[in-house]
This record gives C-alpha cells, structure tokens and sequence, in this order.
C-alpha cells in the first residue's frame, strides 16, 4: 500500500494505521451529487501539499485530485479519482482501493484475492470485487474539511452488531449495506466513528 501511504502523509491527517483501513464495496453515499465546477474545482492548500481539483464528469460526480510528490528518484505527478455522493444531507467522497496501489502490488494483491474455478481443462479466474476509501465531506467553496472513518470504533461497532461488515485477517474493516438508522450512527458526533477532531483541512487558493 506504498502509494496509500504516501497519500496520508501529504493530506498530513489520517491517523490510520498504514496497515488498517475502513473500506466499502461500493461508494459511501446512495445518490450522486452534480458536481459545481465553480465550487469544486480548483486549487488548494493543506499542511504541506498544494492539491488541483479538476471536475472530470459532473453529472457522475467524477472529480480528480492531482499534486507533485518527492521521491528518491526525484519528483513526479501524481493524481486520484473520487466520487461524491450524499445520503440525506451529508457528503461523501469514495476512492477506489486499486488507485493507490504500486502496479506490482497490485497484481500481486489481485492473484491473491482473485478466485480460480476450474472449468475442465480451463481455469476461469474471477478478479476481486472492488473495495473504495471513503470519508465525509464538507466544501463550501472556499474550505473543504475531510473526516476518515475511526478505524478503533468502526471496528467495535462491528464487533458489537451496530454496523454490518467484517474484520479480515489483514485487520482492515469491510463495512457492509448500510440502513438509514446506521448512516445517522455514522454521522453522528455522538457515535464517535468519524475523526472528527482531527479533519483533513484545504484552503482554496486559485482556480
């Protein structure tokens, strides 16, 4: 999760354990927000990253996010796909798992997950299903706040049935469907399962 890795620590934010991550199988939110150009995209300033956001398909609530990261190797360009959807009044934005992965992890992590069924003599390989980073969102157009799940209390809610998912052997958190009366848990400040004291921050700075 090289890349995964790389990306919490210019957003300077996530108290995530490189390890342990709260992923979904689709994205977080049950309808697709129209994405205003004029509040989305743009150029922005967080602790130690200066991010451009480009509306990719509005209507789909496509947005990209595209910064210059230091290597050994020198500099390079990096970029990240997301979507925004809402459930009632609150913002989502879900990124694809696979987007943060070296290529070679990746295939690596996909022989791994993926499912071989012989079929005869021909074996039919089933890809894994995908898996999407998500957070609440907040933008006004001039400030956008990101909360990430509380990996700790997302995986006691598991464990104690008040939200649906499972804890895998590599302790990262599959939530499951999610009912009304389970978003408002999340939501809420009082259920703790966001980080709310500790939101990723970004200033707009420019078109």
């Amino acid at each position: 999760m090289k890349a995964w890795v790389n990306l919490l620590l210019m957003v300077s934010a996530l108290l995530l354990s490189a390890c342990e991550a709260v992923v979904t199988g689709q994205p977080m939110g049950a309808e697709i927000v129209k994405l205003d150009t004029a509040t989305w995209q743009g150029t922005w300033l967080g602790d130690e990253v200066v991010m451009v956001t480009t509306v990719l398909d509005s209507d789909q609530g496509l947005m990209q996010a595209a910064w210059v990261e230091r290597g050994a190797d020198g500099a390079r360009f990096e970029t990240v796909t997301g979507t925004v959807r809402k459930s009632g009044d609150w913002l989502f934005l879900s990124m694809e798992h696979q987007q943060f992965e070296d290529d070679q992890d990746a295939t690596a992590d996909a022989a791994d997950a993926a499912e071989t069924v012989e079929a005869g003599e021909q074996a039919v390989t089933e890809p894994a299903l995908p898996e999407y980073f998500w957070a609440r969102v907040e933008n006004s157009g001039q400030r956008t706040l990101l909360w990430w799940p509380n990996v700790e209390q997302i995986r006691f809610a598991i464990r104690e049935k008040r939200l649906p998912g499972t804890i895998r052997e590599d302790d990262n958190l599959v939530l499951g469907p999610l009912d009304d009366a389970q978003m408002d848990l999340i939501n809420s400040p009082n259920g703790n399962l966001l980080n709310w004291a500790e939101p990723v921050v970004f200033i707009r700075i420019g078109d």
